[in-house]
């Protein structure tokens, strides 16, 4: 009650002002003056801060509620040449992209072309068998039983697909990989990509549309998402803001093969501003209709934002708390960006954060759905609902304090090991006193150790037998530059121990004939 007596407040203190929605589309910063200015300039100081702590160079936020929108606002920096974030900015939207194709899907089902307890057999070519055993609505709830894990080498492989089928040939070959001969009909909920690129195709299918023509159309369109975008060439003319990553903690523009990947678009590569979100969430929190359009019944809406079963998925959401606050939400990240959108139903209020640097150690340990958009979002709830931002949580620059003080001190005791082998090998002989210059298990063993390292690298990186580790070279490229420059030292120091064997194999043989 307190929250919504405060948010009518500003709303009618707004209403004495220039209103919000027309400075924002001038690419202005936003905010409410007078006595509805004190809530807002406690979440820009509150962002200010956080921004400064985690190292973002720019940020855009939308706050809605009902349908309004409350506040808008960039901040920092859309690029190198210091070009401002403005509400329009555009971002890349990561997963939440995810609720755009279960809208795509739903509607369709409206129209009577897709039935979500279907087999998906009827949408796809028939050869895939698995597919008879999986439905349209387990593709939605992720109950498909794809992995996440198994969708790397897609991911990584659909970078060579930039044409217009992209999507088509990403799609049917995650069928290939996962549509297997299986009676099993039921699966517990597993997060995958796969399910999502799956759901665009039959998007395709079914619409006789491409998945971006008709996600533009149907949903863009009549949700007044001008700055929306499904390539990323569409959104670069319009300013997308440059995507970072962290190398040792200094933020870096990435301009590489992996900021679009367009054969994953359904799941997570789309491109969209604060204000667009902001009309999103109106429609989801108004039971699919924004101002005079509308793109989703109100039951299909409750549809998909409903858990088959509590703590598992949605339909392009998951359900959460805040400070014991109940929430619909999704985090976003892409290689340079990353978002956090949030519902809160009961106050009907709905969130949104872009950010345009991401790095695996921007992700909470163990919870890698957990990033920094995350965080801030939730904080600018709780200041909404006056109640404390929240945790504490390590700052950037603490991450990398201690990530790069562990590679300074590993570094240095590698380094330190190598001189003295270095030194034991290329000086003058002298037998190891501790007794271990002899051809001995204890001394093979630490030879094939010091070499180890070197031949997995070389695996991991010429093969796909672990496709995380090509995950983990575009989105932690400084970390694991170390460990393969670390390996090839070691194996350096390896190749010195077995110099060293030698002499000492050589130095037993003269003194034996003696």
């Amino acid at each position: 009650m307190k929250m919504r007596m405060r948010i009518a407040a500003i709303i009618l203190c707004g209403l004495s002002i220039i209103p919000l929605f027309a400075s924002a589309r001038d690419g202005e910063n936003t905010r409410l003056d007078q006595s509805g200015n004190a809530i807002f300039s406690e979440v820009d100081a509150y962002i200010a801060r956080e921004m400064k702590r985690q190292d973002l160079p720019g940020l855009a936020l939308g706050i809605v509620q009902g349908d309004r929108i409350l506040y808008l606002k960039g901040y920092g920096q859309a690029d190198s040449s210091g070009s401002p974030v403005t509400p329009d900015t555009p971002f890349g939207l990561g997963s939440i992209g995810k609720s755009i194709t279960a809208v795509a899907v739903l509607q369709l089902a409206e129209a009577g072309k897709i039935d979500l307890d279907a087999p998906i057999q009827r949408y796809i070519p028939n050869k895939y068998i698995g597919a008879e055993s999986i439905t349209v609505r387990q593709l939605l709830n992720q109950t498909s039983g794809f992995t996440q894990i198994s969708t790397f080498s897609n991911t990584l492989s659909s970078t060579n697909h930039q044409d217009q089928d992209a999507l088509e040939k990403n799609a049917l070959s995650y069928a290939e990989k996962f549509l297997k001969r299986t009676k099993q009909t039921e699966h517990s909920y597993r997060y995958s990509n796969a399910n999502y690129v799956l759901l665009g195709y039959i998007v395709q299918q079914v619409s006789g549309q491409s998945y971006g023509d008709y996600v533009k159309e149907h949903i863009f369109n009549p949700l007044s998402m001008y700055n929306s975008f499904v390539t990323l060439d569409e959104a670069a003319a319009h300013g997308l803001a440059t995507p970072y990553r962290r190398i040792f903690g200094y933020n870096v523009p990435y301009n590489g093969p992996y900021v679009n990947i367009p054969g994953e678009a359904p799941a997570g590569y789309l491109y969209t501003s604060a204000v667009d979100m902001s009309h999103y969430l109106i429609a989801q929190i108004n039971g699919g209709r924004y101002e005079e359009h509308s793109v989703l019944s109100s039951d299909s809406i409750r549809l998909m934002q409903t858990e088959p079963v509590p703590g598992t998925y949605a339909m392009g959401w998951m359900t959460g708390n805040i400070n014991g606050l109940p929430v619909i939400g999704q985090p976003g990240g892409s290689i340079g960006f990353q978002a956090q959108a949030y519902i809160v139903p009961e106050q009907q209020l709905g969130v949104v954060v872009f950010a345009n640097v991401l790095d695996a150690i921007d992700s909470t340990l163990f919870r890698s759905h957990i990033i920094t958009t995350t965080h801030i979002a939730s904080g600018v709830i709780n200041i909404l609902n006056e109640q404390p931002t929240g945790g504490s949580f390590l700052s950037i620059s603490q991450k990398y304090l201690l990530v790069n003080g562990l590679i300074f001190v590993l570094s240095a005791w590698l380094l330190y090991t190598t001189a003295r082998t270095a030194k034991r090998c290329l000086g003058p002989w002298s037998p190891d006193i501790s007794g271990h210059s002899e051809i001995s298990i204890p001394v093979i063993s630490k030879i094939i150790l010091n070499f180890a390292g070197l031949f997995i690298v070389l695996i991991l990186s010429m093969t796909q037998v672990v496709p995380v580790w090509y995950i983990a070279t575009i989105y932690q490229p400084d970390v694991i530059l170390w460990l393969k420059m670390a390996t090839v030292l070691m194996a350096l120091k390896g190749s010195m121990e077995m110099i060293r064997l030698v002499r000492a194999i050589r130095h037993s043989v003269a003194v034996g004939k003696e």
